[in-house]
């Protein structure tokens, strides 16, 4: 394993900028498993810092917690990625683009609720669950997991992230690095767990959003293994040579089925198996990911060499 150099995509605005010679040069963009582990509470550690990489290679990253792919295509919220990727004169060639999405943006949209603030219904494309009412009312075909899953949300969740993965695409083309190789990842199913970070969110993400639709506790699992199995379809079809709907120059990494994770105890209250929480892995857990990932990433890239 060579050494992997992670430096904030920050760095190359404020003063002397880092010297990025001597080493290939990725640039990143993701959600929080890109980002540093000061949300979990545990040693600094993510997926960029644990790929095992036969090369001298450099990350410039841009990723922070809570990412979304909007943010990511539309730079909103970010002063650096749309600058570095196609903007003149902070642009550069990148050896290739590492991005991390689509786990934030299905966990956001599960944050909201049957009803708005207000008190008035939410409509079904306005949120990814049913309650057992609607479910019986509206989805009255759909049995098991499925039924409690709003198709009209999840159809719309689903191309919002298809139309953000295209837009993604398209502004590498329009920069230095247009046709280098973007590198996409699916997520692992987490284990619905009352298990979060203090403060902002203590009992988790899905296990909470579950618990408000009323989804009795014995398939509250079997609805988000249904939901990230989606997710996974949905990454992989954006590959450029096994993807339905593929981008060019895209390349999918398998995690969720490649690497086999240790699942949490449900009853934990602190790390357990490979988990730091519910939906984030401890160092171990990116470690097993980024083993398998960085070697895959070097079969890839000799086809850019």
């Amino acid at each position: 394993m060579r050494p992997i150099d992670v430096i904030p995509s920050s760095r190359l605005f404020q003063g002397e900028p880092p010297d990025l010679s001597g080493s290939r040069v990725f640039l990143a963009e993701g959600d929080s498993w890109f980002t540093l582990g000061a949300l979990t509470g545990l040693p600094p550690s993510n997926l960029l810092y644990e790929l095992d990489f036969a090369k001298a290679t450099t990350i410039v990253s841009c990723a922070y917690p809570g990412n979304t792919l909007q943010q990511m295509s539309d730079g909103i919220d970010d002063p650096y990625f749309d600058r570095l990727l196609r903007q003149e004169p902070w642009q550069r060639w990148w050896y290739a683009l590492l991005v991390s999405a689509g786990g934030n943006d299905l966990i956001d949209a599960a944050q909201h609720r049957a009803t708005h603030a207000d008190g008035s219904p939410a409509a079904p494309g306005q949120r990814l669950f049913l309650t057992a009412a609607e479910a019986s009312t509206w989805q009255p075909g759909l049995t098991g997991a499925a039924r409690w899953i709003s198709q009209p949300g999840w159809q719309r969740l689903a191309a919002y992230l298809r139309a953000n993965f295209h837009a993604l695409a398209a502004r590498r083309d329009e920069g230095d690095s247009s046709g280098r190789p973007i590198f996409l990842h699916t997520y692992a199913v987490p284990t619905v767990w009352p298990l979060g970070i203090p403060v902002l969110a203590p009992q988790g993400w899905l296990y909470p959003a579950l618990l408000a639709y009323g989804i009795p506790p014995d398939e509250r699992q079997g609805v988000a293994t249904l939901l990230f199995q989606r997710l996974r379809e949905l990454i992989l079809s954006l590959d450029m040579d096994q993807g339905s709907d593929p981008l060019p120059q895209v390349h999918v990494f398998d995690s969720a089925a490649r690497v086999v994770l240790d699942p949490p105890d449900p009853s934990a209250t602190g790390p357990s198996g490979d988990w730091a929480n519910e939906i984030h892995c401890t160092r171990d857990g990116y470690r097993k990911i980024g083993l398998l990932m960085g070697a895959w990433l070097e079969t890839v890239l000799r086809r850019y060499d």
